[in-house]
C-alpha cells in the first residue's frame, strides 16, 4: 500500500490521546503498517505512554498535552504533518481538537463517534478549506467501516432506498476506559439525530428495539435506536431515503442496567449531590459501570458470563460485530445487501482503519482541503476495506427482493 518511502521516512505523526485503550492500538498500527513513519504520543498519562512506546518500540516519542490548552495544543500540532486523534469522549474533545488542527494547519483524522460532535465538526468545513486541511473524521469501526461499507453497497445499486448500520460491543473488557462508557451513555440518552423520508428528525434513544443477527459466533442480540454519526454523515453523500443506527451491549443484564440507568435520567448531565459534594449523574453512573466487575458478587459474574463463553469463545471479553445493511434497486429489481464482521478484537477493529487513512494522508497529496466521513469518497475506500479485510472476514450477502416498490 505504501507507495511513498522517501517520503514516509520524514512524516510525523501525533497520535493524541496514544496511551488509552484505543490510541496505543493506533500507535501499533501504524507501526506495523510502516514502521518507517515517526510517531510521537500526545498524552497526559506521561507513564502509561512512556509504556506504550516502549511495548511499541521503534522511533516512538512521548509528548505531554493537555488538549483543554488551546493554544499550547495548536503550538504543539504544528510541529507535525498529520494529527491523529483518539481523545474521547468526543462530545467533549471532538471539535476543539478538530478546530485546533485546522488554525494549526495540519491535516487530521479521528474516530469520532458521536452524533452532536459530528454535526458541529462538519461545520468547520469551510474553515479547513480555507486553510488548505484535510480532516477525516469518524474513521473507527463504527462510524467507519460501517460506513466504507455503506459507499461499497450503495454503488452496487442503480437507487437506494435505505442504509441500516448496526454494532454490538462487549461490556466486560477489562481494559476499557471510562470515555468508551460514556460515550455509551451519551448515545442513549434523550432525544437523538436518524434520517427518515429524507430529513433529519430526533428520536428517543432506545426506540425501536430489535433482535439483530451478527456473523458467527456473535449471534443474534437486542439493538436499538442510538445517537451515533452514520445517520447525520451518510445522507450527505449517498442518496438514500432512510438512514439509521441501531446497537447495544452484551451481557443482555448489562445492556438492561443502561437501558434502566437512561430511563432514570442517570446518563444525564443533571447534578446531584453526595453529601457536600456535586456531580454530574453521568459521572455516577459511569463510575457505578467501571466498578461493576468489583461490586458484583463472583458467582453472579459465573452465572452471567459462563453461557456467553459457551457461545461465542474468545469474543466474549474483547469482541465486536458490526453489520451494514443497503436496501434498494438494481436493474429495476429489490436487493438488499449485507455485510457482516464479527471480531474479537474490537480495539484493534477501530484502530486499524484510522491508521490506515492517517497513510492516505501521508501519501496521497492531492486529496481537496475539507471536512470529510469515511464515506465522502476523498481516500481510497476499496483500498482500506481490502485491507480490513486481512484482518477479519467481512460477511457479504446480496438478497433479491421480490415485490419490492420503487421509490
Amino acid at each position: 500500500m505504501i507507495a511513498h518511502k522517501d517520503y514516509l521516512m520524514s512524516v510525523k505523526v501525533l497520535v493524541l490521546g496514544g496511551a488509552g485503550h484505543i490510541g496505543s492500538k493506533i500507535v501499533l498500527e501504524l507501526r506495523n503498517l510502516d514502521p518507517s513513519m515517526k510517531i510521537v504520543i500526545g498524552d497526559k498519562n506521561v507513564e502509561r505512554a512512556q509504556s506504550v512506546a516502549s511495548e511499541v518500540g521503534g522511533d516512538v516519542e512521548v509528548l505531554v498535552i493537555d488538549a483543554v490548552a488551546e493554544d499550547s495544543l495548536i503550538d504543539a500540532m504544528k510541529r507535525f504533518d498529520v494529527i491523529v486523534s483518539a481523545l474521547g469522549p468526543f462530545y467533549r474533545f471532538g471539535v476543539p481538537v478538530l478546530r485546533a488542527a485546522i488554525r494549526a494547519g495540519v491535516n487530521f483524522v479521528d474516530i469520532n463517534d458521536d452524533y452532536d460532535a459530528t454535526e458541529e465538526a462538519l461545520k468547520l468545513h469551510e474553515e479547513a478549506q480555507r486553510k488548505g486541511v484535510v480532516a477525516l473524521i469518524g474513521l473507527g469501526a463504527t462510524p467507519g467501516i460501517t460506513n466504507m461499507l455503506a459507499y461499497q453497497g450503495a454503488r452496487i445499486l442503480d437507487e437506494v432506498h435505505e442504509i441500516g448500520t448496526y454494532w454490538v460491543w462487549t461490556a466486560l473488557d477489562p481494559t476499557m476506559g471510562p470515555a468508551i462508557i460514556d460515550h455509551f451513555f451519551h448515545a442513549i440518552t434523550g432525544m437523538v439525530v436518524t434520517y427518515k423520508d429524507n430529513k433529519w428528525i430526533k428520536i428517543p434513544a432506545l426506540c425501536e428495539p430489535e433482535r439483530f443477527k451478527f456473523p458467527s459466533p456473535i449471534g443474534a442480540w437486542e439493538v436499538a435506536h442510538v445517537g451515533h454519526p452514520e445517520p447525520v454523515t451518510i445522507p450527505r453523500y449517498i442518496k438514500v431515503k432512510n438512514v439509521y443506527n441501531k446497537g447495544g451491549v452484551w451481557p443482555s443484564e448489562l445492556n438492561e442496567v443502561a437501558k434502566v440507568f437512561s430511563k432514570l435520567g442517570l446518563t444525564s448531565f443533571e447534578e446531584v449531590r453526595v453529601k457536600d459534594q456535586a456531580f454530574k449523574a453521568r459521572e455516577v453512573a459511569v463510575a457505578i459501570a467501571i466498578s461493576l466487575p468489583k461490586l458484583m458478587p463472583p458467582e453472579e459474574i459465573e452465572r452471567m458470563v459462563a453461557p456467553l463463553y459457551e457461545k461465542m469463545g474468545d469474543y466474549v471479553l474483547t469482541g465486536v460485530g458490526l453489520a451494514t445493511v443497503v436496501k434498494g434497486f438494481k436493474d429495476e429489481k429489490g436487493f438488499t445487501i449485507k455485510y457482516g464482521i464479527a471480531c474479537k478484537d474490537s480495539a484493534r477493529l477501530t484502530a486499524l482503519p484510522v491508521a490506515l487513512a492517517t497513510l492516505e494522508l501521508a501519501t496521497k497529496r492531492d486529496i481537496k482541503a475539507g471536512v470529510y466521513p469515511p464515506e465522502a469518497g476523498v481516500i481510497n475506500v476499496d483500498r482500506i476495506i481490502e485491507s480490513i479485510k486481512k484482518l477479519v472476514t467481512i460477511e457479504f450477502v446480496e438478497e433479491r427482493v421480490e415485490n419490492a416498490v420503487t421509490i
